[in-house]
């Protein structure tokens, strides 16, 4: 098993910045907007009494009461209190239901292009990731049929992701009805990962739980790492059919306890704070949105699904491949020398014929950035006894 190709990314611009080399970093997903200040004071007011102590392994009742109602609004059906746990970030609420739901030899059904650690998190679990490969034609997205023919004997688990990392594939209650019913019949559970829920720009956001049928068999997981800019805090949390939370919530009892005390407290207060501040940021990132995909539509040579939802742009490279560059790696790493842009490349997320740009940065930095990926690529495209030094 590898590390995550986008903390070590992070770690590498961290390292280079250390050095006074100046990096524009689009690679990873991480907001640049800061904590909301609820959740500053809430954490706070909360140190301050001077006791941070244990709490209940699911998460302390307000903060689980405040994640039932943020779930209860953007899936569509109610979540009580009690179906609802406070992780250590959404990554181990997925890390959590695929270890309650997977034994060894279990297979876990993936959309891919997909995020980088869903393999590696059922490979922890002892099963298998079944890519199921989507293209760009179809926008990233399987069919009915597609999943009906995927599905073995061995196959436990489905992950959905939409609005999806790294593509920006959004499903429509069409789509999903289409993939619940491919499902029935099976034993097959869904693990639906919806960070970035609040982050939908052509429509409303759909969770597979809302579909009829489906909210038995489906496992929400959320957080505040991207709707409240709010990724160190490390809060998620994991809905789900009682018996599930059950097996969940004794298995995070011996794993990690508790998620850290002061952070659930900031939690609770972003949550209490309305949706003011998401609504604020989702508009930057429409409008950031548009400037990459005006941008790289500028660009001769690639092309672009265009991304309903997140934010990420994930354009086709493919094109450029040659003698002097023949992977998406190569093409982030030539990037990184000689333009000091960060970006991940697509074989991190299974697909080697793109890569990924997030455009959760500033307006200037985001332009800046892609000029110079513009002027990467003109390097490409000059004839290999004539190009010039690096720009």
């Amino acid at each position: 098993m590898s590390g995550s190709a986008t903390l070590e990314l992070t770690a590498k611009i961290a390292e280079l910045r250390a050095q006074g080399v100046e990096v524009i970093a689009l690679g990873a997903g991480e907001p640049d907007f800061p904590t909301p200040p609820e959740a500053i004071a809430a954490a706070n007011a909360f140190i301050a009494r001077g006791r941070v102590l244990y709490t209940p392994a699911c998460g302390i009742p307000e903060l689980r009461a405040a994640a039932a109602a943020e779930l209860s609004r953007s899936v569509g059906i109610t979540y009580q209190p009690s179906q609802v746990i406070i992780t250590n970030g959404a990554k181990e609420g997925l890390v959590l239901a695929i270890l309650a739901l997977c034994q060894q030899g279990d297979e876990v059904l993936v959309p891919t292009p997909a995020w980088v650690s869903y393999e590696a998190i059922a490979a922890i679990a002892d099963a298998r990731m079944v890519p199921l490969p989507c293209s760009d034609a179809n926008g990233f997205k399987p069919t009915p049929g597609q999943l009906r023919a995927a599905i073995g004997p061995r196959t436990r688990v489905l992950i959905l992701n939409s609005p999806n990392n790294p593509t920006g594939a959004v499903y429509s209650r069409a789509e999903l009805t289409g993939l619940a019913d491919a499902l029935r019949g099976t034993d097959v559970m869904v693990v639906s990962d919806e960070i970035y829920s609040p982050f939908s720009y052509g429509g409303e956001h759909v969770s597979p739980a809302g579909i009829p049928g489906m909210a038995e068999r489906t496992v929400v997981v959320n957080g505040v790492s991207k709707s409240h800019s709010m990724t160190g805090w490390r809060i998620g949390f994991l809905g789900a059919p009682p018996a599930l939370v059950e097996a969940v919530s004794n298995l995070k009892s011996h794993l990690t306890s508790n998620a850290a005390a002061p952070s659930q407290h900031a939690a609770l207060g972003a949550l209490r704070g309305g949706d003011g501040f998401t609504i604020t940021m989702r508009a930057a990132f429409a409008k950031r949105l548009e400037l990459a995909i005006d941008a790289l539509a500028a660009m001769p040579g690639l092309t672009l699904a265009r991304p309903e939802g997140a934010f990420y742009v994930f354009p086709r490279i493919d094109g450029f491949f040659g003698e002097t560059v023949s992977s998406s790696a190569e093409m982030c790493r030539q990037l990184l020398d000689q333009q000091r842009v960060a970006a991940l490349p697509g074989s991190a997320f299974g697909d080697d014929r793109f890569i990924r740009f997030s455009i959760a940065t500033a307006d200037d930095l985001l332009a800046e950035g892609l000029a110079r990926f513009a002027r990467y690529l003109d390097t490409l495209r000059v004839p290999a006894g004539t190009r010039s030094a690096p720009r």
